[in-house]
């Protein structure tokens, strides 16, 4: 009968074992797709700020690729395109009085949309980021 009972509680020992694993496994999936997730978008982020980061990107829009090394070991982990950033609206900036309104800058508001892939697992991330951009008088908003 004993011998009985201990088989019966072996069993279950190993039942829990099986799906202790088999849940870390699960775990194990799921952070490193987060990961990758919050990388890609990273990228996407660091793609945006280098758009950002040039007036004449707002004069001249055109779409752009990225490569971009994430974890500085030189080779570039993702790939990011980024469409022509598309002007939403343009005004004229306040605080200039109605007698220099012509000659007055111009605020303008951009969307730029960034698509991060990894190279190695094709994880693709896409980041929208709103701007306004001070421009001069003479600018418009293509």
């Amino acid at each position: 009968m004993s011998l009985l009972v201990g088989l019966v509680m072996l069993i279950v020992l190993t039942l829990m074992v099986v799906s202790a694993v088999r849940m870390s496994k699960t775990n194990l999936k799921v952070v490193g797709n987060q990961q990758a997730k919050i990388e890609a978008t990273a990228a996407a982020q660091q793609a945006i700020e280098k758009i950002i980061g040039s007036v004449s990107n707002f004069y001249t829009p055109t779409a752009q690729t990225f490569s971009i090394d994430i974890n500085n070991d030189g080779v570039a982990d993702y790939t990011v395109q980024t469409t022509k950033p598309a002007c939403l609206q343009m005004t004229a900036a306040d605080g200039y009085s109605v007698d220099f309104a012509d000659s007055a800058p111009k605020d303008t508001y951009w969307d730029i949309s960034a698509v991060a892939t990894d190279n190695r697992s094709g994880t693709t991330v896409t980041v929208h980021q709103g701007a306004r951009v001070r421009m001069n008088a003479t600018a418009t908003c293509p």
